[in-house]
């Protein structure tokens, strides 16, 4: 893990997560020195980019100074609530959609929305972009990027096989490219199992397009059975059919990460991706990767994309709130800061920003931003902020699509399992 770079640094302590439901109201602290402390999560190639677009803001504001702390994820997060708990959070942290909804409504972090429009500018984001970090009526974060779902695949495999996928609109029309993709003589299936992975957003999509959401709000699912029994019976069939791969190959797979993926080593001609991951797959095999939308049926609901977002916040506890303001201003508007960190977090949220620096992005990450821009396009509706438990929930997803790819389980009774199981699991317990 890379060091924690910080004059304070975060504390550390056990069991901070469940002080934060009760977390007391508490006064500012005072901002030492003039030292405005910033928080993320990432390696030390990340802290780079990033101290130095801080440092441009520095620049902005003579007298200023600017101290980033950064970790791996799970440290940083872990560290994230115990600084909540003792009211010590950072001025201006990155926050993931799984955990905007605690602290928000814990009264851990700052109403932005008095700011809106003034320290931050929102017109490039836009209104579905500020209901990404909303919570009870406040605003308690904005999206500085976003990420999407795609499909990818081989295009030797497929243009070898005569597919032509810029025509695959449909899942069903997924289906069969995938059918005529597989090569059983060739070792190569014709599409990766999403059902047993850990990650569920094609899923979401799914349920999404059938009008219907993965979480209502609360501690509630938005989608009914019947709609996550036809996602899990689709892909009951193409492994049946030898077309997607056993449950232990592609588990094994998934567990030796990108390097032994399906896709990377040429075992298969399609895979579910978010769109970033594009530059991943091309930096580690030397076939063309073809990056398309998620399908949807033609009765999808016109409205059902969406874009995981990356979010900034403010701490309630802020020294210097509106200069805080001004600097989630900042990460989201200025191209010069963008031109710094590019995509290492995603596609811009800014649209502007987007467009600024799409002349300094590699083809593949020019391919990803611009397939953001395109889809942002269609309409959307607001992405709904994910209850506490929605982590625990992924995984509970994960246990039924392995038991049903492993015939431990029927379907119906896998779906069942998994809805009896969501209160308690989304709400932490």
């Amino acid at each position: 893990m890379p060091p924690l770079l910080s004059r304070r640094g975060f504390l550390i302590g056990v069991g901070a997560a469940g002080l934060l439901a009760t977390l007391p109201a508490c006064g500012r602290r005072v901002v030492d020195d003039g030292v405005l402390d910033v928080a993320l999560w990432g390696d030390a190639k990340r802290a780079d980019l990033y101290r130095k677009a801080l440092d441009r803001f520095v620049q902005m504001h003579g007298g200023l100074r600017s101290d980033l702390q950064f970790a791996d994820l799970k440290p940083y997060l872990e560290r994230l609530a115990t600084s909540a708990a003792a009211h010590d959070l950072p001025d201006v942290l990155w926050m993931r959609d799984t955990h905007i909804g605690r602290y928000g409504s814990a009264g851990a972090l700052l109403d932005l929305r008095p700011h809106l429009g003034l320290s931050i500018d929102v017109s490039e984001i836009g209104d579905v972009a500020v209901a990404d970090g909303t919570v009870d009526g406040g605003v308690y974060a904005l999206p500085t990027h976003y990420v999407g779902q795609a499909v990818l695949t081989d295009e030797a495999i497929v243009q070898r096989r005569g597919i032509d996928f810029g025509r695959v609109t449909t899942w069903a029309q997924l289906a069969d490219a995938a059918r005529e993709a597989a090569d059983s003589a060739a070792g190569i299936y014709g599409v990766a199992d999403p059902t047993v992975g850990t990650t569920h957003r094609h899923l979401e999509a799914w349920i999404r397009q059938r009008g219907e959401e993965l979480f209502a709000g609360g501690d509630d699912i938005g989608f009914t059975a019947e709609t996550v029994e036809e996602w899990f019976e689709l892909w009951r069939r193409l492994r049946a059919e030898g077309v997607a791969p056993p449950a232990d190959v592609q588990i094994e797979s998934e567990a030796s990460g990108w390097t032994n993926d399906l896709l990377t080593t040429g075992r298969t001609a399609i895979r579910l991706a978010s769109t970033n991951h594009l530059t991943i797959v091309e930096g580690m095999t030397e076939a063309p990767i073809g990056m398309y939308s998620v399908p949807a049926d033609p009765g999808a609901t016109p409205d059902w994309w969406f874009f995981p977002p990356i979010l900034v916040s403010v701490a309630a506890t802020a020294g210097a709130p509106e200069i805080a303001a001004q600097l989630v201003g900042f990460f989201l508007n200025d191209e010069q800061a963008g031109a710094i960190t590019k995509v290492n977090q995603g596609a811009p949220s800014s649209s502007a920003v987007r467009e600024a620096i799409l002349g300094s992005l590699s083809p593949g990450e020019r391919a990803f931003v611009g397939q953001i821009s395109r889809e942002q396009q269609y309409p959307r509706r607001p992405f709904p902020v994910r209850p506490q438990g929605s982590e625990g929930f992924n995984t509970v997803l994960t246990r039924a699509g392995q038991e049903i790819a492993y015939g431990q389980t029927s379907i119906t009774e896998a779906v069942a399992a998994l809805i009896e199981a969501a209160p308690s699991t989304l709400a932490g317990a």
